[in-house]
């Protein structure tokens, strides 16, 4: 059986074709990176990797209120564009998935898909690095050895621990045509579905918000400027886009690449780390991601 091990390569193919011109994003604007898109197909001539690492405010944000579209799919909300701040060195993340013998689905690309209720086996951090493993079932597959390991600032915590009853939903691609290899994982409380730890290193959010529950993330363009204006076509420094976290309850935090913030909501502390949010402009490119988000009772 095959297996996945930690720390997957990120893989960028460039492919000659007729150049055809790029759009340039409103201000402000979301774009759907979730369930609607599929990165196991060809990830629409945008993006690819860097790693811009930095963070913002560290202070607890305050929940906010007022309408948010909060279902499973990727909303499309016109903030009006936020305050491009410089990314801080500082806050780095990053995650790695070890699949051990769950089964590898071979197509045009290979995947690994999970959605398994888990058993924590053991949880530690120390030095800014969180390791977990857990013993998951699914279906044919039982009680099979998986673990999730996060690179996170030091003073980043979770509450997983020993013999906590968890839902895992996780996945992988290898490398394909036009799309590079990537992966992403969701822990969950078993009792109230609360998110306990989140990661991706991926050139989308696809599949994440059918598997965050009460979480929504949205991919919002137009907060920093296009690093190439008006002609953006070819070029080799990417946008830097931002995420919106937004909770069924109302509360929600806007961040760009290499930031960091946190939100209360249902009597639980969240917080996120976006390590990489960035968008390339050039024939056969896609975008990169790398963020963590936990939780800790408030």
């Amino acid at each position: 059986m095959l297996s996945r091990n930690q720390f997957p390569l990120h893989a960028l193919i460039l492919v000659s074709a007729i150049l055809a011109p790029a759009c340039k994003p409103e201000a402000g604007t979301t774009t759907d990176t979730d369930a609607t898109d599929s990165a196991a197909t060809d990830s629409a001539a945008t993006d690819t990797a860097a790693t811009d690492t930095a963070a913002t405010d560290t202070a607890e944000t305050q929940p906010t209120t007022g309408d948010t579209d909060t279902t499973a799919t990727d909303t499309d909300t016109d903030t009006g564009g936020e305050a491009c701040i410089p990314p801080d060195p500082a806050v780095t993340a990053s995650i790695a998935i070890d699949f051990g013998d769950w089964p590898i689905i071979d197509g045009e690309q290979q995947t690994i898909e999970v959605a398994a209720a888990c058993t924590v086996q053991s949880a530690t951090q120390a030095d800014g690095e969180i390791h977990v493993a857990l013993l998951c079932s699914q279906g044919e597959q039982v009680d099979v050895a998986l673990a999730v390991t996060v690179a996170v600032p030091a003073d980043f915590t979770t509450d997983l621990s020993e013999g906590r009853q968890v839902t895992l939903d996780a996945y992988w691609q290898g490398v394909g045509h036009h799309a590079g290899e990537g992966e992403w994982f969701v822990l969950r409380a078993s009792d109230d579905g609360a998110v306990l730890l989140a990661g991706v290193m991926h050139d989308s959010n696809y599949g994440l918000n059918e598997a965050l529950g009460a979480i929504t993330i949205n991919t919002v363009e137009g907060v920093c400027p296009l690093p190439c204006g008006d002609q953006c076509f070819d070029t080799s420094d990417p946008e830097r886009v931002a995420f919106q976290f937004v909770h069924d309850e109302g509360p929600s935090i806007e961040l760009v690449d290499g930031s960091r913030g946190q939100f209360l909501a249902l009597g639980r502390k969240f917080d996120a780390v976006v390590s990489t949010a960035e968008k390339y402009y050039c024939l056969n490119c896609w975008s990169w991601y790398v963020w963590v988000l936990g939780s800790v009772p408030a």
